[in-house]
């Protein structure tokens, strides 16, 4: 097959739909099919890879590193002339989503659509009101999702969102895609050293800084959890940059605890499975996930999860075999963390069940899940 990849974001971005789009990349072509990628120009970023089509961009505001495309190349549309698609796969349903759509009509091919992104909880990024976008954003996701041929998403609680939002097209369940063989056997100490951690607990977040991550309550839960332990015997590292960070490095400083978190700002995405090594303890508290990459690299690491109950994390973790589910409240949260610490069998048996999770998520799998609903879609 050949297959035309449209997403609005790609390395050398961090986040989940970058995770989960180079990842079926690399499936796709490790099962001998020829693979397409378009997506917005970042900077003078120099490609590597092969049949990368990087679109003019700007910038999403001047506050967030987010390249928008302009979706108009004269040298990509010849390119594209040449190129005889079987499928297209799009991760967006803005900007190079309906670019795809308009080509799949055209050429007769069909179209699949993941939706990864609860688009109405980002709503204070766009300089409008927030009620006015977020009615965009859902409306322009059922509209897409309708007009395409088959919608996939990663998670059972993102499937019941688009019928919440009037979808009632097929929509098949896929999880997202990780690479298993990155995160065996990986020494910890390195990054222990590093931050000069001793016998601490480590708590690990990681994910881009921003509003919708919550991070003030897992700030506050922390601090309880400080109060109620032994002296130097916690540490909270929350892995990531984002419009946030300069406020909850402040926050944490106000509340005593800059000696006790640890703020690393972007790390280069290699080195990750040793910060996760390094880890006794994945802590989340976003309610805005649909199927984190993190946490599923966080359970192929061996790392139990302790995260508020919501989309996202409702999906992946299993309430007392993995991890623990809690409510949105920052006594609960922090209860939760220090019984499981307290708690060192228990502990065990959910780093056990959490390597048995993840298993089921190496990007092999799911690729041929993907390669086998595109074939089934190419000969109808």
């Amino acid at each position: 097959m050949r297959i035309g990849i449209f997403t609005n974001c790609y390395s050398p971005m961090v986040n989940g739909v970058v995770g989960a789009a180079t990842l079926l990349r690399k499936g796709f072509l490790e099962a001998g099919h020829e693979v397409y990628v378009f997506t917005p120009g970042f900077d003078d970023f120099q490609e590597i890879d092969q049949n990368i089509y990087r679109y003019p961009a700007v910038n999403l505001t001047p506050g967030v590193k987010y390249p928008v495309a302009i979706p108009f190349s004269p040298r990509i549309s010849r390119e594209l002339k040449k190129i005889k698609l079987d499928i297209i796969h799009s991760h967006h349903p803005f900007v190079l989503g309906p670019l795809g759509l308009r080509l799949a009509r055209r050429r007769g091919i069909p179209i699949v659509y993941t939706f990864h992104t609860q688009y109405d909880q980002y709503t204070h990024y766009v300089p409008l009101p927030s009620s006015l976008v977020r009615w965009f954003s859902t409306r322009q996701v059922r509209r897409f999702g309708q007009a395409v041929d088959q919608i996939t998403t990663p998670a059972e609680s993102a499937r019941k969102i688009l019928l919440g939002y009037g979808v009632n097209n097929s929509i098949q369940v896929i999880p997202n895609p990780t690479d298993l063989d990155k995160f065996l056997g990986n020494d910890g100490a390195i990054i222990r050293s590093q931050y000069h951690i001793g016998r601490e607990k480590l708590l690990i977040s990681i994910g881009r800084i921003a509003p919708e991550k919550n991070l003030a309550l897992l700030l506050q839960s922390f601090q309880q959890m400080l109060a109620k332990s032994a002296k130097d015997s916690l540490k909270l590292m929350i892995v990531g940059e984002g419009p946030e960070l300069q406020n909850l490095i402040q926050l944490a400083a106000k509340m005593g605890m800059e000696k006790d978190v640890i703020f690393t700002g972007l790390v280069d995405p290699s080195r990750i499975p040793q910060y996760l090594a390094a880890a006794d303890l994945f802590v989340m508290t976003s309610t805005t996930e649909v199927k984190p990459l993190a946490q599923l690299e966080a359970l192929a690491s061996g790392v139990p999860i302790v995260a508020v109950a919501a989309a996202g994390a409702n999906d992946t973790i299993i309430h007392g075999e993995n991890g623990l589910l809690t409510s949105e409240d920052v006594s609960s949260f922090a209860a939760a963390v220090l019984d499981l610490l307290a708690a060192p069998e228990r502990y065990r048996t959910f780093q056990q069940n959490a390597r048995k999770t993840a298993a089921q998520y190496g990007y092999s799998t799911i690729a041929a899940q993907y390669l086998e609903l595109f074939e089934s879609l190419i000969v109808k």
